[in-house]
């Protein structure tokens, strides 16, 4: 659903009147912002079936909302044709339909990547259209969070907040290889080049998150338009953790039109207003005695509740809430220890120094527009390779750096 201006909404509803009784309430709210004349996210929440969905469409011509309306709309069908089997998992958690509830959500999210993917293709206006997308499902006493692009969801628990996914980003992907300093990537250009998107290329990356609910937890979903303004997760937690939900979110839209606007602004918050959850019931994994590790950008506990995804793995590197830096050296060692967790579909282990420098040159060029909008995502390191062009491109680049550095054989990635 978009809006060419703003648009607000509030819904509550109680999930189950049998244990586990959880009570949702929900706002959301989507506005053009300052600069943009028509606004490509789309968002839904249900608090009945218990999803909620932001996407942040791109591609130009009306492409970027197309993109992000068909992603939530196939991602609702999807989760709606799995109600009975999510409403069973709520009734009776354990392992094994945990893990089904997490087949249902990554293929929800692969079946709207398809279909953006596909039409993309067939259509000469839509070619390269794509969208970020976050979807949040809250069945029994958990979540789950799946995330592609560079849309955001925190977790607000203990009067602190905390970002949950990871931003599927170049400048992201450089901070967790240790070449970029959390502050760095925040005033970044390459925070706006996407290595991850639905409909972009015919492959993506899904990443899930899982967090099992407390009464009065807080979970936000929004766009970049919105997250962008606030880059420190104790402002957000300052204006989303008391009051009304509608009344906070609403707040930070209007602070982020006055500190520029620059993109199309979409925020939903969801309260748990009750929660009781059932016994676990781990009787089909018996032997089952490690924690699930850590989803990349998750903090490792916040208050006395576990934060974590839902495959079982290694006990979770340290982390803390509330320190950046320690918040870096956890993503760097979460992908060390599973360099798998690295979220580039176009087939590249890592961000090479030339990618960065043809990045680097692509948002130069793109001037005044680097900071409102998203480009295509980086080549593989084989592409790169195999394309003349780009490595003409990359050796002249680097010829200019160093003749500005003075002959320096190092190159500022």
């Amino acid at each position: 659903m978009s809006a060419l201006g703003a648009r607000l909404r509030y819904a509550e509803s109680r999930m189950s009147t049998q244990p586990p009784t959880v009570k949702l309430r929900a706002a959301e709210q989507t506005d053009i912002g300052m600069v943009r004349d028509h606004n490509e996210d789309s968002e839904h929440i249900d608090p009945q079936l218990g999803f909620f969905i932001v996407a942040d469409g791109m591609g130009g011509h009306a492409a970027g909302e197309i993109a992000s309306a068909m992603a939530v709309e196939h991602v609702t069908l999807s989760l709606d044709e799995h109600r009975a089997k999510l409403a069973a998992f709520a009734e009776k958690p354990n392992n094994e339909d945990r893990r089904a509830v997490v087949t249902v959500l990554e293929n929800a999210v692969r079946a709207a990547h398809q279909a953006v993917f596909s039409r993309g293709v067939k259509e000469a206006d839509k070619q390269g259209m794509g969208t970020t997308l976050d979807v949040l499902l809250v069945t029994g006493a958990e979540a789950f969070i799946a995330h592609v692009g560079d849309s955001r969801t925190y977790l607000l628990r203990d009067g602190k907040a905390a970002q949950i996914t990871t931003d599927h980003t170049v400048a992201e992907v450089l901070v967790i290889e240790g070449k970029l300093s959390m502050e760095e990537a925040q005033s970044s250009p390459l925070r706006t080049i996407l290595v991850n998107a639905i409909g972009v290329s015919a492959d993506v990356g899904v990443e899930i998150s899982h967090v099992k609910l407390r009464k009065g937890d807080r979970i936000l979903l929004c766009s970049d338009g919105l997250h962008d303004y606030f880059p420190a997760d104790e402002e957000i937690a300052q204006h989303l953790l008391e009051g009304e939900i509608k009344d906070g979110l609403g707040e930070m839209v209007e602070i982020a039109k006055q500190r520029g606007g620059h993109d199309n602004i979409t925020g939903i918050i969801v309260e748990v207003l009750e929660c009781n959850p059932p016994p676990e019931d781990d009787s089909d994994d018996p032997d089952r005695t490690a924690e699930a590790s850590v989803s990349d950008g998750v903090p490792r506990k916040m208050g006395t509740a576990e934060t974590m995804p839902v495959d079982v793995g290694a006990e979770p590197p340290p982390g803390d809430i509330n320190g950046k830096q320690d918040k870096a050296e956890t993503k760097k060692a979460a992908a060390a220890a599973d360099p798998t967790r690295k979220t580039l579909p176009m087939g590249a282990d890592s961000i090479s120094d030339e990618q960065v420098s043809r990045a680097e040159r692509r948002t130069q060029q793109m001037g005044s527009e680097a900071a409102v909008r998203k480009t295509e995502p980086m080549p593989s390191v084989a592409e790169a390779q195999a394309d003349p062009q780009a490595e003409a491109e990359a050796e002249t680049l680097d010829a200019d750096v160093d003749a500005e550095a003075g002959g320096d054989d190092e190159s500022a990635a």
